[in-house]
Order: structure tokens, then sequence, then C-alpha cells
């Protein structure tokens, strides 16, 4: 590597992508020639696929071995995939982007330029999504809005997980041994300077969403529940007006019971209030239920990825978990 030429990692998940890598090596391939000042390596973490993803991943290292493979023992997600990635990256800084090209490679210029610039951490921020429901999208804004709320502005609107950090920052990350890992709230959370730069995020070159409802929603609840405590404090709350309540009404049947000489009556009431009661407990011990079970999976301890077999990297390179 010529001297004083900066290393920039780029970590890619990939899970069920052979479709795309043949595309997504040669978009990448534009982007280092365009950008030759930079030494480059692509860390590409093959998440278990069920397809060719591997082999495809293969023929791109024999055809630029700058490509290099982490490839795991069963799909660990999206962040699983990312910690991997991370942990074997080796560059002053390491840009995080997916395989399915719905994050711009041209967009990387742009990050390149703030980071020169001294900032240490420069996100994507969506100008607008193509090819998206109008339900997707309402839910998107929904998500962004409460994240923000709940987390005091930490994480803007409409920020990706399409991102450039500064080694000093993602050696942060990968020194953290939580196990429910929101990316973009950890890179947010470390503090330094950070920066976004806005882009059309583009439909996939091809295949199918590997994201589905499902796996959207708990990431959502990860991203709400890992960074803010905001619903326990609603809940302690709502239980002391819930309470303040119930004694005035207490007071008021008291009155009206000596001032009448009689029972209040009011069943349907009563049954409405206690299933309204009921209905508001087991929420409540839903949101209780949601942390717990976070502090369950950090207690067990287990890695948050396997890795399987590597290929293009020296033998001096970190492992991680790897299968012996």
């Amino acid at each position: 590597m010529p001297v004083g030429k900066k290393l920039v990692s780029i970590v890619i998940p990939a899970y069920n992508e052979e479709a795309v890598i043949p595309e997504l090596g040669r978009a990448l391939r534009a982007m280092m020639e365009r950008n030759a000042a930079y030494d480059f390596e692509a860390v590409i973490v093959e998440n278990g696929s069920a397809d060719n993803s591997w082999a495809e991943l293969t023929r791109l290292n024999q055809i630029d071995p700058r490509f290099r493979i982490v490839r795991l023992s069963r799909n660990f997600m999206a962040d699983g995939g990312v910690a991997a990635g991370l942990r074997h990256a080796s560059g002053d800084c390491a840009i995080l982007m997916d395989a399915d090209l719905q994050d711009p490679p041209e967009v990387i210029d742009l990050f390149l330029q703030k980071w020169e610039e001294g900032h240490q951490v420069v996100y994507g921020i969506i100008k607008s999504r193509r090819g998206v429901s109008p339900l997707r999208k309402l839910l998107n804004k929904v998500f962004y809005f409460l994240l923000e709320k709940l987390t005091g502005g930490m994480i803007p609107p409409d920020v990706t997980a399409f991102r450039l950090m500064d080694r000093c920052v993602y050696s942060q990350l990968n020194a953290m041994p939580e196990t429910n890992r929101f990316t973009r709230g950890l890179c947010a959370w470390t503090g330094f300077s950070q920066v976004g730069v806005q882009f059309e995020r583009a439909e996939r070159f091809a295949g199918e969403t590997k994201a589905p409802f499902w796996d959207i929603f708990t990431e959502a609840l990860d991203a709400l529940f890992s960074f803010s405590f905001l619903p326990l404090r609603v809940i302690t709350f709502f239980g002391l007006v819930l309470s303040a309540l119930c004694f005035l009404l207490l007071i008021v049947i008291l009155a009206v019971v000596l001032a009448q000489g009689n029972d209040v009556p009011g069943f349907p009431t009563i049954i409405l209030t206690m299933l309204l009661m009921f209905g508001c407990m087991f929420i409540a011990l839903g949101i209780m239920g949601e942390y717990l079970a976070r502090v369950f999976a950090e207690v067990k301890g287990r890695p948050i990825f396997i890795v399987r077999e590597t290929l293009g990297f020296g033998p001096t390179a970190d492992k991680g978990h790897e299968i012996k």
C-alpha cells in the first residue's frame, strides 16, 4: 500500500443476494476507481444465505482480492452481520451499506468528502424512497417520530444504517459487548462529530426484500427499548394518575352513599372499568417484559455472530467467534 494512502473498509451484510452480487461488485469497483486517492477493502458478510451467494462472493474475490468475505454459520440478522463485518474491518474508516444497492455507491464520494472535513461519522438521510408503498412510508414516519421523541433527538428522522464511521468510532462499537444491537443508535450514542448527507434511496437492483414487516417491527422495538426508559416512566406516570383518580372516585362514592343511604348503581360501568384496567395492566406487563427479555439476552452472554470461514484475509486478521 503506498505511503500516505488511507484505507477505507466497506462493510456489507449479504443474505440471499446472488442476483445482486455481480452488479454490486461492478458498482463498488467503479467507485474505487473514482476515488483513487484511497485504498479500499470490501468486507462482505455472507449471512447464512440459502442461495448461491457464497459461490458468487467467492467468484468476486477471485476477480478482485480487495473483496474479502466472511461466512457466518447461520443467519444472525442484519445487525449480527454488521457486527461481524466491523470486527473484520481494518480501515481508517468503515462504511456500512446494504447489498441490494438501495444505498447508492455514488454517495460514498460525499461521505469521504465530509470525513476529510473532520467529521467522524457521516450518516445517510433518506430524501425520498422509491418503490415503497404509502403504508410503509407512513409507518416509517411514525417510527422515526417516536424514536426521535423517545431518545431526546439523539437519532434524527429518516437516518439510515448507510454511513461512514472513523476508526475511533467503529472501534468503540466493536468493544461494546451488548447483543441487542441497533447500530444506528449505538453510533449516535458514541458522540463524536456527526453530520448527515441526504440521498434518494433507489429500488432494489434485483430480488425480493429481505426485511419483511415482522423483522422491521422487531428492529423498531429494539431501537425504542434499547435507547429509552421513557416507556417505563410512562407506566409509572399512568399508574400515579390512575391511583389519584381512583382515590377521588372513592371519595365521591362514599359521599353519595352517606348522603343517599344506598349503594351507587353502575354495574356495567364497573365491568367496563375492570376490563380497561386489565388491558392497561397487560400492556404494562408487556412493556416490562420487553425490557426483561433484553436483560435475559445480555445475561446469557452468547456471541453476536459465529464465523464459519473467511476468504481473502491475512493470517493475523481478527476472526471473531470462528468455528475451528
